[in-house]
């Protein structure tokens, strides 16, 4: 959660709640965009030196803006050039599969059936942020970042979510097939 949003506070400076907001829209799929999570990580964030925080006022209202700071900066670096690490990517809805011998055939059909659906909604999800990402015109974005290059790259992200619930969807459609015809 923290170099998500050390990348984000690159980007632009937030409030805590533009953070949120914007991982519930546009990352909820890859971590918890729940204002404990965000605000956990900011506070760590501030005690390292990593983000700092200012106060502005917005009609009666104050509102705490964080930036990143050369420290944060340099974190972010470090970590966004670390090669990906395969065995950090983990599925533990998958122990459910491995156990699914131990369910009743009904109780299995239709948890694999109730899966299909939401994989479905996730991948309507992700097409609705694709053509939202796609609509954005890196000119009208503020200067001093590479916007087209930062846009290619969430779009690979948005491209792998869709192929892997693509690919999960067939695959358990086809689980769903052989278990309805053989429980």
């Amino acid at each position: 959660m923290e170099y998500l949003i050390l990348g984000l506070l690159v980007l632009s400076p937030m409030t805590g709640y533009e953070l949120q907001q914007f991982i519930r829209k546009n990352l909820a799929l890859i971590c918890s965009h729940s204002a404990g999570s965000v605000q956990t990580a900011l506070s760590k964030l501030e005690k390292d030196g990593k983000v700092t925080a200012s106060e502005a006022s917005e009609g009666r209202r104050r509102k705490k803006i964080f930036s990143i700071t050369d420290a944060g900066r340099s974190a972010f670096s470090s970590w966004v050039a670390q090669p990906m690490q395969a065995d950090k990517v983990k599925n533990m809805e998958l122990s459910r599969l491995f156990f699914a011998g131990l369910a009743q055939p009904e109780e299995r059909l239709a948890a694999i059936r109730d899966y299909i659906r939401q994989l479905k909604e996730t991948r309507g999800v992700l097409w609705a942020i694709r053509e939202y990402f796609q609509k954005l015109d890196p000119q009208e974005l503020p200067p001093g970042t590479d916007w087209s290059q930062v846009l290619r790259f969430q779009g690979y992200t948005i491209q792998y979510g869709i192929a892997a619930a693509d690919f999960e969807i067939g695959w358990y459609s086809r689980l769903l097939h052989e278990l309805e015809e053989q429980p």
